[in-house]
C-alpha cells in the first residue's frame, strides 16, 4: 500500500487501526496506556484535574442524564464509592448533559457524594476516546489504564470488585 492511500486510510478510519499499524491519537485507550490529562469543573464550581488525585486509584465514568443505561448504573456507583473512597479509591464521574443544572438535580435526587464533573463540550470523550456513553475506565495509582467497561456495567460485580481491589494493592 502507498503512503498516500495508508494516509488516506488513517484519514477514513480514525478509530481502528492503520494499515502500517499507527492509528496516533485516535486508537482506543488500552490496557497498559498512561491515562491522558483531564480537567473539568465540578458541579459546584471548582475545577479539578485527575493529575490533583495522583497515587490514587480512579475509576472514571463517563455519562448523561439523558442516558437510561448511565442512570441505572449511578446508585451502584455511589456504592463503590461508599465502600472505597476511605481506602483510597477516587469514583469520578463526568457528565455529558448540556446543562450543569439536569447533572446536579439527578446528583441531588439520588443523594450522590461522589467526585462530579461537568464537561458539556465532550472534551473527555476525544481525550478518553470512548465510544459512547456509559464508559468507565479504571486507572492505577501508576497513571496507566487497567479496565475499560464500555457500555453499562454493573460496578459491584466480583470482575470489577477484584479490579478495585487489585489496584489499591498497588499503592
Amino acid at each position: 500500500m502507498t503512503r498516500a492511500a495508508t494516509l488516506v486510510l488513517c484519514l477514513l478510519l480514525p478509530l481502528g487501526a492503520c494499515a502500517d499499524g499507527s492509528a496516533g491519537e485516535f486508537a482506543p485507550l488500552q490496557r497498559g496506556d498512561r491515562a491522558p490529562a483531564f480537567g473539568a469543573v465540578t458541579l459546584e464550581g471548582d475545577s479539578l484535574a485527575l493529575g490533583s488525585l495522583a497515587d490514587r486509584p480512579i475509576l472514571l465514568n463517563v455519562w448523561a442524564t439523558w442516558c437510561p443505561p448511565c442512570r441505572e448504573e449511578m446508585p451502584a456507583l455511589q456504592a463503590l464509592h461508599d465502600r472505597y473512597d476511605a481506602r483510597g479509591l477516587a469514583v469520578v464521574a463526568v457528565s455529558l448533559d448540556a446543562s450543569a443544572a439536569d447533572a446536579a438535580a439527578f446528583a441531588g435526587e439520588l443523594g450522590l457524594t461522589m467526585r462530579m464533573l461537568h464537561d458539556p463540550a465532550g472534551r473527555v470523550t476525544r481525550t478518553f476516546r470512548t465510544t459512547g456513553v456509559p464508559e468507565t475506565f479504571l486507572i492505577g495509582p501508576d497513571g496507566r489504564i487497567v479496565r475499560r467497561w464500555i457500555g453499562a456495567f454493573d460496578p459491584l460485580a466480583d470482575d470489577v470488585i477484584a479490579s478495585v481491589e487489585s489496584v489499591l494493592g498497588q499503592g
